[in-house]
């Protein structure tokens, strides 16, 4: 047995893979009888080794364009331009296009980034640690090679759907998430953000989509009112989403013992909740640190 729990075991057939090898992935199952795998490693490369047409449901959160800094080479967030982190992160996606089901949905959650192009670090932000930068792209002039005047909102979620778009994704919903009781922002001269977007697309016109589970449980159907505050992660400083985001998507979007990916899985929220709810999840990392965490977590759903 490994250094986790008693309940995770290593797959042989990856010994090979060097990308994969056994130090980089472990698996296991959970009270509700559902597997798990996590898997240590760049999204793109680890996507590229899971089986096409596989997944039912696909549940993520990337990392943002410049708001934090998770401290491990390599990550997704830090590209020089727009455009590098856009194209960085569409190659991601269509790897998970191609894992992804016929009949499968990807519900995908990104906030947006402004460009103060002042010249200096305006990275410190009492929120998190994992906001403190040096100099970052986004506030250095010249419009990150897009041309934007200092002080504008990006638009990064919607400039990365655009992109999707053209790569055979089908962009079937622009869901708000309003987030309840966040943190506010201290800024004085706009209003404060309140909501992050989740977009549902899928890969083909016809697929599978569990209405009913919309009905008790919304007033706006595409306006999703749900408490910022996610589960506790004892020390682990990341950004996960809450539990209750997870499970409407998969109660929409993903059959009864399904199989469910988070290519960036962070904490974990996607994976617990999928093997709760009976479903069999896959999550990546880059961050030995959040792999650790996941693993133990999952390992004690006994």
């Amino acid at each position: 047995m490994n250094q986790f729990e008693e309940n995770v075991i290593f797959k042989p057939h990856l010994a090979q893979r060097p990308e994969l090898d056994k130090n980089n992935h472990w698996s296991g199952t959970s009270f509700t009888g559902a597997a798990w795998d996590v898997y240590k490693g760049d999204a793109l490369t680890v996507l590229r080794y899971l089986p096409a047409d596989h997944y039912h449901c696909v549940v993520t959160s990337p990392p943002y364009y410049w708001l934090r800094d998770y401290g491990v080479s390599g990550q997704i967030g830090h590209e020089e331009t727009v455009k590098g982190y856009i194209e960085a992160m569409a190659s991601v996606m269509d790897e998970v296009h191609r894992v992804l089901r016929r009949d499968g949905l990807l519900f995908l959650n990104l906030g947006d980034t402004y460009y103060s192009g002042k010249g200096k670090s305006h990275g410190i932000d009492p929120k998190s640690a994992k906001r403190r930068f040096g100099l970052r792209a986004v506030d250095k002039s010249g419009g990150l090679g897009i041309g934007i005047r200092p002080k504008s909102v990006i638009g990064i979620p919607w400039r990365l759907a655009l992109e999707m778009s053209t790569r055979k994704w089908v962009i079937r919903s622009a869901i708000i998430w309003h987030r309840k009781h966040a943190l506010t922002e201290s800024v004085k001269d706009r209003p404060r953000r309140s909501y992050e977007n989740i977009f549902m697309f899928s890969k083909d016109r016809n697929y599978f989509f569990n209405r009913g589970a919309l009905r008790d449980v919304v007033v706006e159907e595409d306006v999703w009112s749900i408490s910022a505050r996610p589960k506790a992660t004892n020390g682990i400083d990341t950004a996960p989403f809450p539990d209750e985001l997870v499970e409407r998507c998969l109660a929409l979007g993903c059959q009864e013992q399904g199989n469910v990916l988070d290519p960036f899985a962070g904490s974990g929220t996607t994976l617990r909740v999928a093997v709760g709810t009976g479903r069999s999840a896959t999550g990546i990392d880059l961050s030995a640190k959040f792999c650790d965490y996941m693993v133990r977590q999952l390992g004690a759903l006994l």
